[in-house]
């Protein structure tokens, strides 16, 4: 049974993904903002709405669910009551199960302190929300950067073929911090242009591989002694990190330099 995941384009920069079986029309929506693009397509290819999901409560991830849910009469998995049209709420390591697509429940507070990821093992698919980004992460605005990281590292325990659909289209901008800020790469200049031009050809730099990012996403590499060494050794970093540091103080030191990147 074919599982698709068409991208829709939301807000200025955010992401809203409808899941859907090419042979039982079943679907589902993950973190409406805008309803329009997302009615017009379950319309046009004649898909049936199973259930809204939302991975927190940020209204750009949450003003269309009122509107879709009323239309509709769906559903909406939420890990927060408070999210307007919540009916179920959803808990760490629940399973969720709609016969064509089944996902397990992720806590990962930290951006959020209600945040939540979807997991599908069978399809290798992640709904990241706003935790985990393209060579990034989400800010800490709720929670504190030791529980961000706990998060992120129970991501990394995921499979590597993982393919990641996350909350928003950052991923240029977290490659330039890096390139820019943190890791030496002597053609970095194409590197840029290359993400660049094929985020301008496909509209979207979605879905991204889990194992990629294992490798090259420094918010994933804080315990990595290799990517420590590099990340200390670049001249804007000189004096400012030991490769000795710990884990959290790496982390620290990423997120508030990307803070003000």
């Amino acid at each position: 049974m074919g599982v698709e995941v068409k991208i829709i384009k939301q807000l200025t920069d955010n992401y809203c993904y409808i899941i859907y079986s090419n042979e039982t029309k079943d679907a589902l929506i993950v973190d409406p903002a805008e309803p329009n693009p997302i009615l017009e397509y379950l319309n046009s290819e004649n898909l049936l709405l199973k259930g809204i999901l939302v991975t927190h409560h940020h209204s750009d991830h949450t003003q269309g669910v009122l509107e879709i849910k009323n239309k509709l009469n769906v559903n909406v998995y939420s890990p927060n009551s408070k999210i307007e049209g919540t009916t179920n709420l959803l808990m760490d390591k629940q399973t969720l199960d709609f016969e064509f697509i089944k996902f397990e429940i992720i806590s990962t507070p930290g951006h959020t302190l209600d945040h939540i990821v979807f997991f599908c093992n069978k399809e290798k698919i992640l709904f990241s929300g706003d935790t985990l980004f393209y060579y990034g992460c989400g800010r800490v605005f709720e929670g504190t950067y030791e529980i961000m990281l706990k998060s992120l590292n129970k991501l990394k325990l995921l499979p590597d073929n993982t393919r990641v659909y996350c909350g928003h289209e950052y991923s240029y901008k977290n490659l330039e911090f890096i390139l820019d800020e943190l890791v030496y790469w002597h053609d970095r200049g194409a590197v840029k242009q290359k993400i660049r031009e094929m985020i301008k050809k496909r509209g979207s730099s979605m879905p991204f591989e889990l194992g990629h990012q294992k490798d090259w996403n420094p918010f994933l590499n804080c315990d990595n002694p290799k990517y420590k060494q590099v990340i200390a050794d670049f001249p804007k970093n000189e004096g400012k990190i030991s490769k000795e540091a710990s884990e959290i103080e790496y982390f620290t030191f990423i997120r508030d330099k990307r803070n003000e990147f």
